[in-house]
């Protein structure tokens, strides 16, 4: 098989011990038909011979963003979300080196800090980076509760201000009668009092969100960001929460 897989619903040789979770996750979502980046994933069991990636990736776009993909990152009983290396804005011709880099963050001290000594299969996720506006993720259920209620985060830009901490997210409920509650934080400069989702762009992440869990038949939480373009979907894992 090849060491490059091209992440679509007829993709094979797809298993978490192959291409790791995160990698999975993508997969099931193109394989429900929901709205995902194009993107390939560089699996386990490649050998490190890096020479042909620009080709396998042309067909991507640029910029890219480079992702790990770890057997076992997103587990639900043991989430490492965050504990290895991300590069972003990366072209076709830089993304062996994107990948090396990825790939060594397997070995830094803050991951055998978390996981101990064991080893960490390591696949990488090569994708379409989404130029965002709005981001943030959706939870399925209720994170506090578990509660048939989906609850959404999001803040302007990128979301990693989410993810680190750096920016307070608006919170919104979908209940299951589909009202929306809204809860808006405080932002900086002429954003001040700015709403990042209207009530029918909440509305669609709650239901791609919906679509998820039904998919893969548990609670989840999806990662979105919306560009010029309308809603994508950039990672799925079981919710670590419940």
């Amino acid at each position: 098989m090849s060491p490059v897989v091209p992440i679509t619903p007829n993709a094979t040789g797809m298993t978490e011990e192959r291409v790791g979770g995160k990698a999975m996750g993508l997969f099931r979502l193109v394989s429900l038909g929901l709205p995902v980046p194009p993107a390939v994933v560089v699996t386990v069991d490649d050998e490190g011979s890096f020479e042909t990636l620009p080709d396998a990736v042309s067909a991507l776009g640029e910029p890219l963003a480079v992702r790990s993909s770890a057997v076992g990152e997103d587990a639900a009983d043991r989430s490492a979300a965050g504990q290895f290396e991300s590069v972003m804005g990366v072209t076709a011709n830089g993304v062996a080196e994107a990948v090396r880099t990825v790939r060594a963050s397997a070995t830094s001290g803050r991951v055998a800090a978390y996981r101990g000594k064991a080893a960490v299969p390591m696949a990488v996720i090569i994708q379409r980076e989404v130029r965002s506006t709005r981001a943030g993720v959706a939870f399925s259920r209720d994170p506090f509760t578990g509660d048939d209620t989906v609850v959404v985060e999001c803040v302007f830009g990128h979301g990693e201000r989410l993810v680190s901490g750096t920016a307070d997210p608006d919170r919104f409920r979908v209940h299951p009668d589909g009202s929306v509650e809204a809860r808006l934080a405080v932002k900086e400069g002429s954003l001040r009092l700015a709403r990042t989702l209207r009530d029918d762009e909440v509305t669609a992440v709650a239901g791609l969100a919906r679509k998820a869990e039904a998919g893969f038949g548990r609670a989840v939480d999806v990662e979105f960001c919306f560009d010029s373009g309308g809603l994508w979907l950039v990672q799925a894992r079981p919710m670590t929460a419940l």
